[in-house]
């Protein structure tokens, strides 16, 4: 755990001791609560300043997206991704007449999907690249908020229609948790569930329902059918709380091998309506 996680934890452990109505700085600091939270916020912004999770430069200090999350430079290097688009997948597509980009039609055109579909924010571009390499092997998992906040902000109402009873965050095995100490598809997802409290949606992460019981190879060097082969056996349910939509959240989608393994183990256990969320999808153009 670096010192910012630590410093961090300690303070919000502040601000929730400091919440509760019998302490004493509640009524008896000369400051108001809320000032002297600020007070303490921005010393935690002006010790560990801001970056940009694209360049990792040190950002001004102040409010908005070009404070907060991205440099003047990087914020037009995130290509949303917008129609036309892969229905299934959600993939960036050059054919405005086709509803299927070449991967889902390959991969769909004698098997059935156990998904319905899924979406995701951006493409996987370089910039993205090396944003969610930061997040997975530099610890530098407070990016992941800017992504829940625009996932949010940006799909909120699609997913109140899909009537979602649960986000599923793609599990990783427990030594690679002890070593990274966070699953970032999992954090992803609070994040998301967070913000979409803004537009009065209440969904949880549940991270007890599937489990990884078997330590993979890194999946993104390996072929479809070494991925494939990879991801055999590689979850399990653990428990059973008979939901009817869920949906899968992760980082990327590359050729859909994870979401597809996840989706037919929850399939088998009576779920309707499986979806996916992810930040980034790889092109298929």
């Amino acid at each position: 755990m670096n010192i910012k996680r630590i410093f961090n934890n300690l303070l919000n452990l502040i601000f929730k001791n400091m919440e509760q109505e019998s302490h004493p700085l509640r009524f008896n600091s000369p400051l108001p609560f809320n000032s002297f939270k600020q007070i303490l916020s921005n010393l935690l912004k002006f010790v560990f300043p801001k970056r940009c999770i694209i360049c990792d430069t040190i950002l001004p200090f102040g409010k908005g997206i070009n404070y907060e999350y991205l440099c003047k430079k990087c914020i037009k290097s995130i290509h949303f991704i917008t129609e036309p688009y892969c229905k299934k997948c959600g993939a960036k597509i050059n054919d405005i007449d086709s509803a299927y980009c070449d991967r889902c039609k390959s991969q769909y055109s004698k098997t059935k999907s156990n998904y319905s579909f899924g979406f995701g924010l951006c493409r996987y571009t370089n910039n993205i690249k090396n944003s969610l390499h930061k997040i997975k092997y530099d610890g530098r998992y407070e990016y992941l908020e800017f992504y829940g906040k625009l996932i949010a902000n940006i799909y909120y109402k699609k997913i109140k229609k899909l009537n979602i009873d649960a986000f599923i965050p793609v599990p990783i095995h427990r030594e690679r948790l002890l070593s990274r100490n966070y699953n970032q598809a999992e954090v992803l997802a609070m994040h998301i569930c967070n913000h979409l409290k803004n537009y009065n949606i209440d969904i949880e992460v549940d991270n007890e329902y599937i489990i990884r019981t078997k330590s993979t190879k890194k999946l993104n060097k390996l072929s479809n059918t070494e991925r494939k082969n990879e991801l055999t056996n590689a979850f399990t349910i653990k428990k059973h709380p008979q939901y009817k939509n869920v949906c899968i959240v992760d980082d990327i989608y590359t050729t859909g091998s994870t979401i597809e393994n996840l989706s037919g183990l929850i399939k088998k256990d009576n779920v309707s309506n499986i979806y996916f969320l992810v930040i980034a999808v790889v092109d298929n153009i």
